[in-house]
């Protein structure tokens, strides 16, 4: 183990044992942002592309409960097919593989569904009026719906979320996802599944800049509703941009330096 890689590992020791000490205090929910970008800075500049494929494998082992229980009335063969979800990003290769927010949001929609009874209903664009309740926002109708999901299938369109990536502002990348992931929900295109299908499309954007999927927790629920509804209807992100933060740093933590501080200590030991 060279001398770059023990002090690589003693760095990730110190922001998991301060990590950790804030959430066991609750300090985190306060929003120390600067942790969190702290933290999301040093893992993009280590590039961990190289694991991704373990760290998706890890979060459908440990998560996928957890991304269907926040959500009322999900059925056993929805699980499975959220499992599907997760495949499909972890085999996406942007270098190689086209990437369309139109195509790709029916294509995960259609595989949440595809272990349902008339699995034809995934990847269907709605037909009729929604109402979301709790919310005071309009929800367009069905035909002005399609016309503006339809204009994802334009590239030019499709790709305007990663012009902060080529940029190399990584903040302005992360934030652009959210506010484009939040947008679609509003837009309700599918009669059901919207929230589950467009919270994968944003751990796929995040896997553009190598950012492990994020989850939601069960006692997270109510906090990432708060944000998300506040969000939907004044377009105030910043609690749900703040939130995502906090769960992309769980998602670093818990999906991958946990495991790297894991197999770090054991080989300081043999040595």
């Amino acid at each position: 183990m060279s001398y770059k890689d023990i002090e690589y590992s003693e760095f990730i020791n110190c922001i998991f044992n301060e990590y950790l000490k804030r959430k066991q205090e609750n300090n985190l929910l306060n929003r120390d942002i600067m942790l969190f970008k702290n933290i999301i800075t040093f893992y993009f500049q280590k590039d961990r592309s190289d694991a991704f494929q373990d760290i998706i494998d890890n979060f459908k082992e440990l998560y996928i409960l957890d991304e269907s229980r926040i959500e009322p009335n999900v059925t056993y063969e929805e699980k499975l097919g959220l499992g599907l979800v997760y495949d499909y990003i972890k085999d996406f290769d942007f270098l190689k593989d086209n990437f369309n927010i139109f195509v790709m949001s029916l294509k995960m929609h259609s595989l949440l569904y595809s272990k349902c009874l008339g699995s034809n209903f995934g990847g269907q664009l709605r037909t009729t009026n929604v109402i979301l309740k709790d919310l005071n926002i309009d929800i367009p109708d069905p035909i002005t719906t399609i016309k503006i999901f339809n204009n994802f299938l334009n590239p030019q369109k499709s790709n305007q979320v990663f012009e902060k990536y080529f940029e190399h502002n990584l903040f302005g990348y992360l934030e652009d996802c959210i506010k484009l992931c939040i947008n679609l929900i509003k837009l309700q295109p599918f009669s059901d599944g919207n929230k589950r299908c467009f919270r994968a499309l944003l751990n796929l954007l995040f896997k553009r800049v190598n950012i492990p999927p994020i989850f939601i927790d069960l006692n997270e629920r109510q906090e990432y509703k708060t944000a998300l509804i506040k969000a939907l209807e004044t377009n105030d992100y910043d609690d749900i941009i703040k939130f995502y933060y906090y769960k992309i740093c769980d998602a670093i933590i818990l999906l991958d330096l946990e495991n790297i501080k894991f197999k770090s200590s054991k080989k300081l030991i043999k040595k």
